[in-house]
């Protein structure tokens, strides 16, 4: 097949570069339909039924598809008369932005205390601050007091209170699209912008950060892009030292990045936060096969002098396509792995990477053989490829393999130690630059309105005999209270609170028979929406307590907190497992940090079994496949424990390190013991191949590691810490794999000279 192809482009390679331009033309026209996704969904566990719980629960109660402005005044409270004119002004402007239909504030919400209202008057009335009827001097003691406003819409010092924007419709699934999205958040930063000089303002909200990602995603798709493109040229250029051992690998590296994305566009496939750094993965995976091909082309023509160009072409390629179809297959096994994860967008990322594997191979044969056949045969060197630090490798790894192995011991338990320690608790607001406004915003609600991220927990078939059964109204009561006092606790809203309003209106007594009904049904609509629909539906026969969590408490612990609330409501409070149910984004994010840890485990474990079964089939031999696999645990194991040792717990993207980690160190080694195995076969001494093997192969697998990992140490520049991590520790893999693969690997293979057959790879 391949010299059927070769052969083509020798005869043909202007009619071979149009159709391959051709090719790679028409996938690139798909690139307009690229998308992004940073819902709910992206972050949902595989066949988890807590997301149709969560979209369920949304459409019985109402969404949180809603932006928060929190407005805090410069001067004086937000009750004074300036600021409650300049927060008229914002609020009457923001409703002038196309897409916002109403904004929920202090200026219109139903006050019950201002003045004090009887049952009678709270069924037959509104009171707000705009519509004149509430009593200015009473406004903020209800403020400061309110089970409904206090530590919520309004801080407890009077200098903060929120804005929030409602983008629900009437189907939680059917989100606005994120082209319209942008434009209203954009709209409204603009329009925050004329009102700095009298409040500070910060925006919030689960819109705002999803689109927010999606911008961080679409800069370090174009940025890191960029930049990696820039790094690898530089680094090819001080290798190679000829413009066009930088031109070809290059171009063919975007070429096969743009075909990919073009046919994921065609797909229909959305990239996620964890599936972002596609595009500069498929960049350095071209990379890696260009430069072997090229390392192994100026091998050849310095050695064979009288060789035409393309027979130097074709034996390059016939050399080097079978380790090269080991590396690949190897590697789609450890992308693979990663669908034996529980997480839906690290499945996806794993089979997205996998196809994008198999197109990075095939481009670059392609593109190479199309590339040199084009250009003439270029003078040789003259001079070997040859490093000082290759050379020095080999000899440490011959003189002090002994202390080599001892040392790489040492890492491996100090690893194991700190991976004893990894853990998966973090906070979704560490995800992101303190100077970003997703931080500061997050950050400042957080401690001035009760908390950011919510916890919902809902209880089945219990609405109807709420308001039949005095004792259980006394009951939730007590769990409401219960859930408030917990420390990493802000702000709990449940009927509850709409019982407490009641109360006060109904000289502090709680109302039953007539009076609750009174309450419950004549209440005017629009207080309804704000105290009653959101906690308790008829409808669904089901009561709702959402308890807003501090993100920034220290010692957060979220599925701790979630199992405490649990024993309560069962041991304490004589609540039925099956009566009630945790959901909303608090609950759904910390199913997915739960996952990871399995998820990992799965992972790594379905790639390594999956690699020896490969190189059984490859080496034919237990002892290589096990000399083989050995080394490329260290990589792994040197990530993990790292996280653990200095305290970066598992996150959705640092997960799939350790998998590609596995790929990659693999693909190390499979290329070495490749060339070992051919130079053996030159005087059947293990050493002397070891230090042939180091002076050639070693050279292209330095060059990719030292390529890629300055080309991922790009990834620093993100305001999105998870791609920060990534890019670190992928730098770090790639370092550590080549390490061990030009130390570990060849002091094994010289001390067990484990048979190999005389067919080479």
């Amino acid at each position: 097949m391949l010299n059927s192809i070769l052969n083509f482009i020798f005869k043909k390679p202007f009619w071979s570069l149009i159709a391959f331009s051709i090719i790679v033309g028409v996938s690139a026209l798909q690139i307009p339909n690229f998308s992004l996704d940073a819902s709910s969904e992206s972050l949902s566990l595989d066949g988890d039924n807590n997301l149709e719980l969560y979209f369920a629960t949304q459409e019985t109660f109402g969404s949180d598809e809603s932006l928060v402005i929190s407005y805090s005044a410069k001067d004086g409270t937000i009750l004074s008369i300036d600021q409650l004119n300049f927060l008229k002004l914002l609020r009457d402007d923001l409703l002038d932005i196309e897409g916002i239909s109403s904004i929920i504030s202090i200026l219109d919400v139903s006050l019950f205390q201002s003045p004090p209202l009887s049952l009678v008057e709270l069924a037959s009335d509104v009171y707000t601050i705009e519509n004149g009827k509430a009593d200015q001097t009473l406004v903020a003691q209800e403020f400061k007091n309110s089970p409904l406003y206090a530590n919520n819409l309004v801080s407890a010092d009077l200098k903060t209170t929120a804005l929030l924007i409602p983008l629900a419709t009437d189907d939680p699934r059917l989100i606005i699209d994120d082209a319209s999205l942008k434009i209203i958040i954009k709209n409204i930063r603009s329009t925050m912008d004329s009102y700095r000089d009298n409040a500070t303002l910060f925006l919030g909200g689960v819109p705002m950060i999803r689109n927010d990602v999606i911008d961080y995603i679409k800069r370090d798709l174009i940025v890191f892009s960029l930049a990696v493109v820039f790094v690898m040229s530089i680094m090819l250029s001080v290798f190679f030292r000829k413009i066009k051992w930088v031109f070809i690998p290059i171009s063919i590296s975007i070429i096969g990045a743009i075909f990919m994305t073009g046919l994921i566009s065609a797909i229909g496939w959305k990239v996620t936060v964890i599936s972002a750094n596609f595009f500069s993965l498929l960049l350095v995976m071209t990379l890696s096969v260009i430069i072997h091909l090229v390392v192994r082309y100026r091998e050849i023509e310095n050695h064979e002098l009288e060789q035409s160009n393309s027979d130097i072409i074709r034996k390059t390629l016939n050399q080097m396509i079978r380790p090269c179809v080991y590396t690949v297959i190897t590697t789609i096994a450890a992308f693979a792995s990663l669908t034996a994860s529980n997480v839906k967008p690290v499945i996806d990322f794993g089979l997205m990477m996998s196809i994008g594997v198999t197109v990075a191979f095939v481009l670059s044969f392609i593109g190479f053989a199309i590339a040199m056949t084009l250009l003439k045969k270029p003078k040789p060197t003259k001079k070997p490829e040859q490093f000082f630090i290759l050379q020095r490798l080999a000899q440490l790894t011959d003189i002090h393999g002994k202390s080599i192995i001892m040392s790489i011991a040492i890492v491996a338990a100090i690893a194991i130690f700190g991976l004893s320690k990894l853990s998966v608790e973090n906070s979704f607001i560490n995800y992101f630059k303190k100077n970003t406004e997703i931080y500061q915003g997050l950050s400042f609600i957080d401690k001035e309105l009760g908390g950011t991220i919510p916890l919902e927990i809902v209880f089945d078939d219990i609405a109807s005999a709420y308001w039949a059964d005095a004792s259980l109204r006394e009951e939730f009561h007590e769990v409401h209270n219960y859930l408030n006092n917990l420390p990493s606790i802000g702000k709990v809203l449940s009927i509850d609170t709409f019982m407490q309003v009641l109360k006060d209106s109904n000289e502090g007594k709680a109302p039953n028979g007539f009076l609750l009904v009174l309450g419950k049904n004549n209440m005017p609509d629009f207080a309804k929406s704000q105290v009653l629909k959101p906690h308790i539906s008829d409808e669904t026969d089901q009561i709702r307590i959402v308890a807003r969590v501090n993100e920034t408490s220290t010692g957060l612990d979220r599925n701790q907190l979630i199992i405490d609330i649990k024993k309560e409501l069962v041991e304490n409070y004589y609540f039925n497992e099956d009566d009630f149910y945790f959901t909303g984004t608090f609950s759904l994010y910390n199913n997915l940090l739960q996952s990871l840890f399995s998820s990992q485990i799965k992972t790594i474990l379905t790639v390594f079994t999956i690699i020896f079964i490969l190189f059984l089939i490859v080496f034919r031999s237990i002892s290589i496949a096990l000399i083989a696999v050995a080394p490329n645990i260290i990589p792994s194991l040197v990530i993990l424990g790292l996280m653990g040792l200095v305290g970066i717990p598992l996150d959705i993207m640092t997960i799939t390190i350790a998998a590609i980690a596995i790929g990659i160190g693999i693909d190390n080694a499979i290329h070495y013991i490749s060339r070992f195995k051919t130079e053996l076969l030159v005087d059947s001494d293990y050493v002397s191949s070891m230090y042939r093997a180091h002076n050639s192969i070693g050279v292209s697998m330095f060059y990719t590691a030292a390529t890629v990992a300055i080309g991922f140490l790009v990834l620093i520049l993100s305001n999105f810490i998870p791609s920060i991590y990534f890019g670190i520790f992928m730098a770090i893999a790639m370092l550590s794999a080549v390490i061990v693969n030009l130390t570990l690997l060849p002091k094994l293979l010289i001390i067990f000279k484990p048979r190999m057959s005389k067919k080479v790879l």
